[in-house]
């Protein structure tokens, strides 16, 4: 019984190397190391709503506000228990599972009959390296990763299963992904793929042969979860509008898409080659498509309020909007890099690769920074003998070069940032001015570092300026 179980695993072992054969593996580690190693580095430290969701509150109470919103209720029951054993089982754990994730899509690009092996290479760099939602270091957005782990992972079972477990498991995925509600739009996707890949099973001329019991599962499955949504965990009055229908947002979506394609066409045109297969300048096209969907359930909700959000370097926390924009970029760009010249494809994979990864390092020294500026507010707090004792603060940040994306401290972050210093006060605000309150000091902080300096030596001589309301 022994020796057959070992003889099992080492047969899937197997399979498993072999599947997996040709995948980057050394330049991938060294590159998403580089792009999101810094993560690691201060794994307690809370950012964003972490504060008004996790700091001093009960374990449940994260989920319950996710529910509220009109998430499913196993929406962060996971996340909660990691909290419990400590903060950093969530930046490590999301490290890990972004970079699994790319296995997963390396055998899913595998089943994509269109694109060859080193396409498939560069696509895989460009998704684990593309400097695109840095909102994972916050705690609570450990269910957007969790969600893309799921659903990448169900894609893979899908395309590749044998035996009807292994569909029911990729199907019971692609449900408990659905937890993030923008993968009930990218669930077209790998749906689309699965059924391309059986088109020859399908003899159209016979309707039965198309409608199996697999494919009436596909279908049925994201209406499936809308149903339960409106009778189980539908939004609380307060969240009605969360997630909720647009036209202007929908119009938005589209007319993105649109003038992305009409540069991405000619652009195909200007570089083909004779030596490119017409399939395979289609690959850019489909890419950006891809991309374009991605972010289409973002414009619809009028979480990108604007085209321009899309791309913006000072993102605050909207960098979670570009959660599924990976694989289409790594489409986009490993498409082009095949119309170009030997010479000048390396160039221009290398480049992109370059630049994406000083982004993510960028990006990364910033939060790190971040991480170090909120213990230092807290001893600015402790530690100032200006008379702010029972006041109302109007809190000013001159200093959010240091923030993560530049991003703004909301007001639950300075609450408790005060609470931890000792200080008592009446209340603290960035979001109001001196003409709006009554017995108020406007604080502005300050700093005597410049970026770089900030960054090696970690110390941030953070000062108050002072102005009575």
């Amino acid at each position: 019984m022994e020796n057959s179980i070992i003889k099992s695993l080492r047969s899937q072992a197997t399979s498993a190397k072999v599947a997996l054969d040709g995948f980057p593996w050394l330049l991938a580690t060294v590159l998403y190391t580089l792009s999101w190693g810094w993560s690691l580095l201060r794994p307690n430290t809370l950012y964003w709503d972490d504060w008004a969701y996790i700091y001093n509150k009960p374990k449940s109470y994260l989920n319950q506000i996710f529910v509220d919103t009109g998430l499913p209720p196993w929406r962060a029951l996971i996340d909660q228990e990691l909290i419990a054993v400590g903060y950093w089982t969530i930046p490590v754990l999301t490290f890990l599972m972004f970079f699994t994730s790319s296995l997963f899509l390396f055998l899913i690009l595998k089943r994509f009959e269109l694109i060859n092996t080193e396409q498939i290479k560069i696509a895989i760099l460009i998704a684990l390296v593309l400097p695109v939602n840095h909102s994972r270091i916050s705690l609570q957005m450990f269910g957007y990763t969790t969600s893309y782990f799921l659903f990448f992972l169900a894609w893979m079972l899908l395309l590749n299963h044998r035996k009807r477990m292994q569909f029911g498991v990729s199907v019971f995925l692609f449900f408990w992904s659905f937890m993030t509600h923008s993968f009930l739009f990218f669930y077209l996707l790998p749906v689309a793929h699965y059924l391309f890949l059986k088109k020859s099973d399908f003899k159209l001329k016979q309707f039965r042969s198309f409608l199996t019991s697999k494919v009436i599962v596909l279908f049925a499955l994201p209406f499936f979860y809308y149903i339960l949504r409106n009778f189980f965990w539908s939004p609380t009055e307060t969240y009605e509008g969360y997630h909720k229908f647009t036209i202007d947002g929908t119009r938005r979506g589209l007319i993105f898409f649109a003038i992305g394609m009409s540069l991405v066409v000619p652009i195909v045109y200007l570089l083909k080659a004779e030596r490119i297969s017409k399939k395979t300048m289609v690959v850019p096209l489909i890419g950006w498509a891809i991309f374009a969907w991605g972010l289409f359930p973002y414009f619809v909700n009028q979480s990108l309020p604007n085209m321009i959000s899309v791309f913006a370097f000072r993102a605050d926390w909207g960098s979670r909007d570009l959660l599924l924009t990976p694989l289409g970029a790594g489409l986009l760009l490993s498409g082009l890099a095949l119309l170009f010249s030997k010479s000048f494809k390396t160039v221009f994979v290398n480049a992109s690769l370059f630049i994406f990864v000083v982004c993510n390092l960028f990006f990364g020294s910033q939060y790190f920074i971040d991480s170090n500026k909120k213990e230092q507010l807290v001893q600015l707090f402790q530690n100032t003998d200006l008379p702010i004792e029972n006041k109302n603060i109007i809190f000013i940040d001159e200093t959010k070069i240091f923030n993560g994306r530049n991003s703004t401290y909301r007001n639950t972050e300075l609450i408790a940032l005060v609470e931890m210093s000792g200080t008592k006060l009446e209340s603290i605000s960035g979001k109001i001015t001196c003409e709006e309150v009554s017995n108020g000091i406007q604080l502005t902080l300050m700093s005597k570092k410049s970026y770089l300096r900030a960054l090696a030596s970690r110390n941030l001589e953070l000062y108050f300026e002072t102005q009575e309301c």
